[in-house]
């Protein structure tokens, strides 16, 4: 073979080896580009968690409770938020469907057990959550031993309709929803679990824009209602970045203060909420939860539970359902719209206004009380009502009923002589009498308001 011949067969060669060498390239490089298009949602998946992780944490409320000085004292709270992990896989926790006497379906259910079951189930603890006794406080004590208090958030941006000035595409705000998990509720509606909390709504498009503006407002849950402050509102109680929430002894209502707070309705709570006295303050660790949950491979499978996480019961003794099924969690905005700018505080130091709302206050507990008898033994509650009247009655015939003249007002009269003779003068001007209670009474209530209202001026009080 001649020089040049050797020297075709070479470049040939050559050239053959340089075109695979384009080819490998393209391909690596066409893989590599793959690969990079795959990891990039991945990779923004990973930062927006690290961006939430990092609101949530931040803005984590401290937690004040009323103190308690000794095991089973009904003056302190007994409870603290935590992980609901300390009830699940729990084998003295039942899982029950509602039926023929309610059957127990396992014992120690877990997250993956609750998945994707509906509101005929409920949970079960050791007790009974209409006389608890202090079974439920003991039983927190053991399964919590060793953990530490915890709240769960969940943070969401939510598109709104754009204000006037706000940039294209800027109609959202991001919020921080706290849910506080509770092992017992010891209130006038006594009932197991308690699911309660706060929320952040932040003045931003997203997240990162919330973590460099700061939140704008915020709302606590109250029984079905709420109340809500501005970030730099005065009766806000801050600790740093984090809000502070006055937990209400036993009903775990959330306030913005240390006081007696008087309910007046559902919303509010029927009844009243005690946070003054001497506190302790919880710092707790916080969890972020998932937007949603597919399957019950999920840790936090427990999400997709739609039943009840405690003992069945009528009205308002049954079970909470979970975040899920709470109006906060899909519509933030929401529920923030319904809240109030201001829960009654009952003033301190004011005798006669604490008097009157410790009779209102006893009432209402004492009317639980009968309901929770009605319910748990009607029979005995029968008895109560017959040994009521038998009493009266026997009071009644103690006593001397014959009329006497209604003058002169200073005399001498028994007991049923007073009241027949009281009775006689209303009967005899019904309409005066009437007229005189529709005067009276609002105008009553509306001199007691005015006297409330006056003393939360401090120049006056």
């Amino acid at each position: 073979m001649s020089r040049v011949g050797r020297w075709r067969g070479s470049d040939r060669t050559r050239a053959g080896r340089l075109l695979w060498q384009r080819f490998l390239l393209v391909l690596l490089v066409a893989l590599g580009g793959g690969l990079v298009v795959a990891a990039a949602p991945a990779a923004q998946a990973q930062a927006d968690e690290s961006l939430e992780r990092e609101l949530a944490e931040r803005y984590a409320p401290v937690i004040e409770i009323k103190r308690q000085a000794d095991e089973c004292d009904d003056e302190g709270e007994p409870y603290a938020p935590m992980p609901v992990e300390v009830i699940l896989d729990n084998p003295q926790v039942a899982l029950r469907q509602v039926g023929r006497n309610d059957p127990v379906v396992m014992r120690a259910p877990g997250a993956a057990d609750l998945f994707g079951l509906g509101e005929g189930f409920y949970l079960d603890f050791p007790g009974d959550s209409l006389s608890p006794g202090c079974i439920y406080e003991k039983d927190f004590d053991r399964y919590t031993e060793g953990v530490e208090p915890a709240v769960y958030a969940r943070v969401s941006v939510e598109p709104h309709e754009p204000d006037e000035g706000d940039d294209a595409g800027d109609g959202a705000d991001v919020y921080v929803q706290y849910w506080f998990w509770w092992y017992y509720n010891d209130w006038n509606n006594t009932h197991e679990s308690d699911w309660e909390g706060i929320v952040l709504r932040f003045d931003a498009p997203t997240v990162e824009q919330a973590l460099a503006d700061g939140p704008a407002e915020v709302g606590y849950a109250q029984h079905e209602g709420g109340e809500r402050a501005g970030w730099d509102d005065a009766k806000l109680d801050r600790d740093g970045d984090r809000p502070v929430v006055h937990s209400s002894r036993g009903s775990h209502a959330s306030y913005f203060g240390s006081a007696l707070y008087l309910g007046r309705s559902a919303s509010e709570g029927f009844g009243c909420d005690e946070t003054s006295g001497p506190s302790d303050r919880l710092r707790p660790d916080v969890i972020v939860l998932p937007d949603t949950v597919e399957s019950a491979d999920d840790p936090f499978a427990w999400l997709g539970f739609e039943g009840r996480w405690g003992e069945r019961q009528s009205g308002p003794f049954n079970g909470p359902t979970g975040p899920t099924e709470k109006e906060r969690w899909d519509e933030p905005a929401e529920w923030f719209d319904e809240l109030r700018d201001a829960s009654v505080v009952v003033p301190a130091g004011d005798s006669q206004a604490r008097f009157i709302v410790d009779v209102f206050c006893g009432a209402v507990e004492g009317g639980s009380s009968l309901l929770i008898v009605a319910t748990t033994s009607p029979v005995a509650l029968v008895v109560a009502v017959a040994a009521l009247v038998l009493g009266l009655r026997a009071l009644a015939r103690r006593t001397v009923w014959t009329p006497v003249p209604a003058t002169p007002l200073r005399r001498a009269r028994r007991a049923g002589q007073a009241f027949r003779g009281a009775f006689d003068e209303y009967r005899g001007a019904p309409l005066g009498f009437a007229v005189l209670a529709a005067v009276y009474v609002p105008t009553s209530f509306v001199v007691g308001l005015l006297a409330v209202l006056l003393q939360q001026i401090p120049i006056v009080s």
